[in-house]
Parts: C-alpha cells; structure tokens; sequence
C-alpha cells in the first residue's frame, strides 16, 4: 500500500512527496499543472517511471516548464495505412472497403517489414506528440495483429480483424490470444447472424468488440447495439435518436474529424456533445491523417464552434480520460504521487491554457512526454 507524507516545505511551497525522502536522481517540471479543479501553478517531481512529489510552487531545476497535463490516447487508428499512397480521385468506398479497397490492395502487396517500419515509425511519431496508448483496427488476419509488436513507444491497443467476413472460431481464438478484442469494419460487410455470433465469441472470453456504425449511411443502431459494442466509430450519420440511446447505454463513440471531412462528412460533434454521449478522438488511416492528436483537437474544436458550441471544455476529455475508456483503462488521470508517471510537458502560450492546447497547440511537439517508464524530450 503507498503511503503519502503529510504536507511538507520544499522551498517555500506545499508540497506531497512518495516516498518522504527525495532522491538526488528526481527530475522536476514546473508550470500550470491540470487537477480536478483545473490548471494550477505547481510542479511535478518523478523518478524512474513514478511521480515522486507534487506541489505548488516552481521548482528551483527543471527539465521542463509549461503546461503539464496527462498524456492522450488515441481512440482509433489504422497506422499501417501509413504505407498506402493516398489518390484524391477515389471515393471512401474506393479506399477503404474490403475487400478490394484501395488500402487492401496495398497492403496485400506490401512486405511485413515495410509494414513494420511504418508500425514503428508512427508509434514514435505519436508518442513524441504526447500519445502514450491508441486503438488499432488491425487488418490481416492473425498475421497483420503480430505486426503490432513493432510499436515500441506508443503502445497498441489492438483489436483484430479476420481475413473474411465470416466467424471462423479457430482463427478468432488465435487472434484473441494476442490482441484486446476484435473490430469489424460495419454491419453492412457482414451476414448479421454470423457477426452476432462473432459478438457473442468475443464477449464470452472476456475481450472487447468494437466496430465502425453510420460512416457512409446511417445504419439500423438497434441491430448494432444489440451485439453490446465497447464502442463505436464515427457515426457520421446518426439520428438524435441514435446519439441519445448511446448515451443512455453508455457506449462511448469515437470521432476521427479529419478523415471524416476528407471525404466529405463532418461529424455531429455539438450533437453528440449536447446528448451527453462519452466521445474520444481518434486520427483514423495514417494515409490520410498523420497520428496527431493536437491536430485533431483542433479540427474537433473548430468544429464544435461552428456547430454552435462555445466552450472547448470537452475536448480536453476527448484524448484523456475517454480515450482511456476506450482502452478499457482506468479513467483517473490525476497526477499525483505514487502513481506511475504519465504525463506530458506543453510549451506555454502564456493565455488560457485550455484554449492554448485545443487551438494553438498543434504542429508542435510537448517539451517532455513520459510513460510506461519512456521519456521523451526535447533538447536544446
């Protein structure tokens, strides 16, 4: 059990340290540190993967200042589409439908180790841009998920897919064994009865399914809801009707913006917002839209504005904690001692901070990002 040491002086602040004693080897950050009550001045100490200290006050050495926040989750990703070159002339049904969309053929033809390295390349690309954990709809079969091990730094979350559309048991059981679940592209690419019984397969082993829902058509909400989803992707299309029962079910939607306008379809965000549905962001197919979050905070915010919502702070939660949930994590995100250190370190715009991340943010990379024992930082 970890016990905190009552409130102690450290100069001239309060602080809260695990354990009492600080070591030589502790790194500080400082600045505006979020809490339940929001951004605080204050800082942070942490030490080999652990948050050590957190207080008010400036610490006297740091290896970074600005706004400090817990790291992003990206709630839905196809990173191996960062190999497929992407054709502005196709429809969405052209690119990304299998069997025979663009990106299936592409990656058909790609060698694993190609595959691989875009796996990889993208994890450190996230990772950098504060990303600590992502969804990913992993084409391929049995095969396609083992490619996922080569994500080193952001870590997968991985929900597989099988090569057919079609429940053979012996080859889900498979991808069960090595992934958290399994993610279907839609209804409409299914015989229902055989997704249902899919459905059923996963849920009984204690893995999570998930699928996409009213990308391109709005699809009967009844008859997906009815295989009890963990969560659902996109939602383009949905009735208020349809966003009202996912948040009377508590099924949490996640919203790719960027990829949805791509191809012509913006989300209901406001809607969604406004209907108390739990929504996450995720950045969807790497050939269209790079794995950044701060980019995607943006699109959402913009577009939340003008679908007439005037405040940002939902978007915040969007990459926080519900992305957590949609990796079945735990949704605390307080960054306090005793706790493994997962946070990131933001270049301070000097304004309100929330605004600063959601609107002026992206492009950039935090100044230090630290979790699951991995720091990342800029140097100078």
């Amino acid at each position: 059990m970890h016990v905190l040491a009552g409130p102690s002086m450290v100069g001239g602040a309060s602080v809260l340290k695990y354990p009492p004693s600080i070591s030589r080897s502790m790194q500080y950050v400082s600045g505006q540190v979020l809490t339940p009550a929001g951004f605080r001045e204050g800082h942070v100490g942490f030490e080999d993967g652990m948050v050590m200290e957190v207080g008010s006050g400036r610490a006297k050495e740091n290896v970074a200042e600005g706004i400090i926040l817990p790291t992003f989750i990206n709630a839905h990703t196809h990173i191996a589409d960062y190999v497929v070159p992407v054709d502005l002339s196709l429809t969405l049904a052209e690119v990304v439908a299998p069997p025979n969309g663009l990106k299936y053929r592409v990656l058909a033809r790609t060698p694993e180790s190609r595959q691989r390295e875009a796996i990889a390349l993208m994890s450190e690309t996230m990772f950098r841009k504060g990303v600590s954990g992502f969804s990913d709809f992993r084409e391929g079969g049995v095969e396609g998920a083992r490619l996922m091990t080569s994500a080193k730094w952001a870590r997968p979350s991985v929900l597989g897919k099988p090569r057919a559309p079609t429940f053979d048991r012996e080859e889900i059981e498979e991808l069960l064994k090595i992934t958290e679940g399994i993610g279907p592209s839609a209804i409409t690419d299914w015989d229902y009865e055989e997704l249902r019984e899919l459905s059923e397969f996963v849920r009984s082993r204690g893995k999570r399914f998930a699928l996409h829902c009213s990308e391109r058509i709005r699809e009967d909400l009844d008859k997906v809801l009815d295989l009890q989803p963990s969560f659902l992707v996109h939602m383009t299309q949905a009735t208020d009707a349809d966003l009202e029962r996912c948040a009377q079910l508590d099924v949490p939607v996640v919203v790719c913006t960027r990829s949805n306008m791509f191809f012509g379809m913006t989300p209901p965000l406001a809607r969604m917002v406004r209907k108390g549905v739990t929504v996450a962001l995720g950045t969807d197919n790497a050939m269209i839209a790079l794995p950044d979050l701060f980019v995607e905070m943006e699109f959402a915010g913009r577009v939340l504005r003008q679908q007439g919502l005037d405040r940002l702070d939902c978007v915040l939660p969007m990459v926080t904690s519900h992305g957590r949930k949609i990796i079945n994590q735990a949704r605390v995100i307080e960054i306090e001692p005793g706790r493994p250190c997962d946070l990131m370190v933001v270049r301070s715009k000097h304004g309100d901070p929330l605004t600063d991340l959601v609107l002026r943010t992206a492009g950039e990379e935090p100044l230090l990002v630290c979790a699951d024992g991995k720091t990342w930082r800029v140097t100078r």
